[in-house]
């Protein structure tokens, strides 16, 4: 049986149970409104969270990513790209645009996997929007006006781009290009995950089809994250002078092994004599690291001038705690790593942010038909924390069931699969742990940073399995699989 299932999944993978090209055949135009109309009921589904907000997800952040665009200023703690899609797509209409355009988006991707794992569009895009939308945290992302939801987006894309680019049109490739590399310039923690995910897809690659026949599929996958960090530079060095890829990212990492406890340690041990202004300030530090970064009394603020003026202190303190205790940062990691593994509340955020946090006064100012939709919804009047805390049960339950398919898949089957749906897995699940120990370790766990991506593990092993249970009795066994590329 096992043979078989890899056969049809094999042959599924390479199109032959797709059925004829709908551009090809006499009802081509039928076909493609049907999956058009896929499209957009896969897009709304994914984005009704803002339909029963009665307004787009809002974050502290969200601000910032606004005003970026609309101020003309470049933040020191987020890159100013995804400014720029909110720009070009409310134009200063609606913020109800960029969360259609952010459903769009989502919901064509999954698509493109569906098609490259042999699904139909026009009949799977909306079944797995509409489990997506309530067994997964994901539609809470896409509703929301900020840039996490391409976390997940940015997994998938590099796989096609790295193992079934051939399924896709020529318009269809040079557009997942394009969506990839915004996908990784758009957050700073994706940088680092894409390149990791490009080195593994690599490895994968050499294994299954050798490096001579490797080496292209792992550029394409490389090239996202090449072009990410060359414009991070770029913007960095026209903006700030300083061709860096995060000029001010040693804060949030001083920030974290000060909390963690080792970055602590070695400033008491070491103040005075390092002449460092966080000796100064070490018995007024706030008990949690978000305090010391945001409150607007926080000595970081005060005693230490801003962010941008205690960088190279900063930077120092990181590299001291370095040497002095690496066994510790590396514990400290290790723990964080794994508190963010069992942290995916989609809930966290989803308070009310009213001003001056919040992007209150950026939509009383340049959408001010909006305003009093913003003030009178459920997450601005204090409801939809709870109302999102109903579906964590389900969230749960569905992460927990897919991640042990993938799993046993990887385990029990891997030799059986073809080479891309093997990639697909060990990519999903290194994904999500790897996406732990950057946001964890390097930031401080908090349940938005892994809700972001664990709508993978179900959405994948769901396909798979589904495939799996659609395979014909008279399916023939015993045939090797092979690896298209």
């Amino acid at each position: 049986m096992t043979a078989a299932v890899a056969e049809f999944m094999q042959r599924q993978t390479q199109g032959e149970f797709g059925g004829p090209d709908p551009a090809t055949e006499r009802g081509a135009w039928p076909r493609l409104a049907q999956v058009a109309l896929a499209h957009v009921a896969a897009a709304l589904l994914l984005v009704w969270p803002a339909f029963w907000n009665g307004y787009p997800l809002v974050f502290a952040d969200t601000g910032t990513y606004l005003g970026q665009a609309l101020l003309h200023y470049l933040g020191w703690d987020r890159p100013p790209f995804y400014s720029l899609f909110l720009l070009f797509t409310h134009w200063r209409l609606s913020l109800w645009l960029p969360v259609l355009a952010q459903g769009l988006v989502t919901a064509h991707l999954l698509g493109l996997v569906l098609r490259a794992l042999g699904r139909p569009e026009r009949v799977a895009l909306p079944l797995a929007a509409a489990a997506l939308a309530v067994l997964t945290p994901l539609p809470w992302f896409v509703a929301q006006l900020m840039p996490d939801m391409f976390s997940g987006i940015m997994v998938l894309a590099l796989w096609l781009l790295g193992f079934r680019l051939a399924v896709l049109s020529v318009g269809e490739r040079i557009y997942l290009l394009a969506l990839a590399i915004f996908a990784v310039v758009c957050h700073q923690s994706h940088l680092p995950l894409a390149l990791g995910l490009a080195g593994l897809g690599g490895l994968l690659l050499a294994w299954q089809r050798g490096w001579r026949l490797a080496w292209k599929p792992l550029l394409r996958m490389a090239v996202p994250a090449l072009v990410a960090a060359s414009a991070l530079m770029t913007v960095n060095a026209v903006g700030r002078g300083t061709a860096s890829l995060s000029p001010f990212g040693a804060v949030f990492l001083a920030t974290r092994v000060i909390y963690d406890g080792p970055g602590l340690a070695v400033a008491r041990r070491s103040c005075p004599e390092v002449g460092w202004r966080l000796c100064g300030v070490l018995d007024q530090l706030p008990g949690w690291h978000n305090g010391f970064l945001w409150n607007d009394d926080s000595p970081l603020q005060n005693a230490l001038g801003g962010a941008e003026a205690w960088a190279p202190e900063a930077r120092d303190i990181v590299l001291a705690t370095l040497r002095a205790e690496p066994g510790a940062m590396l514990a400290a990691a290790l723990g964080n790593t794994l508190e963010q593994l069992g942290l995916f509340s989609v809930g966290d955020g989803l308070e009310p942010w009213l001003p001056p946090h919040g992007p209150q006064p950026l939509v009383a100012r340049f959408f001010p038909q909006e305003l009093a939709a913003l003030q009178h919804s459920r997450q601005q009047t204090g409801h939809l924390v709870a109302d999102s805390r109903l579906f964590v049960p389900l969230h749960l339950a569905a992460t927990l069931a897919g991640a042990a398919a993938l799993l046993g898949l990887l385990v029990l089957r891997w030799q059986r699969l073809p080479g891309p749906v093997v990639a697909l897995v060990v990519l999903v699940l290194a994904a999500t742990v790897a996406n732990a120990g950057i946001a964890g370790a390097l930031s401080g766990p908090a349940g938005r940073y892994q809700a972001r991506i664990i709508w993978l593990l179900p959405f994948v092993s769901g396909v798979l399995v589904a495939g799996m249970r659609l395979v014909p009795q008279h399916a023939p066994a015993g045939l090797r699989p092979r690896f298209p590329g």
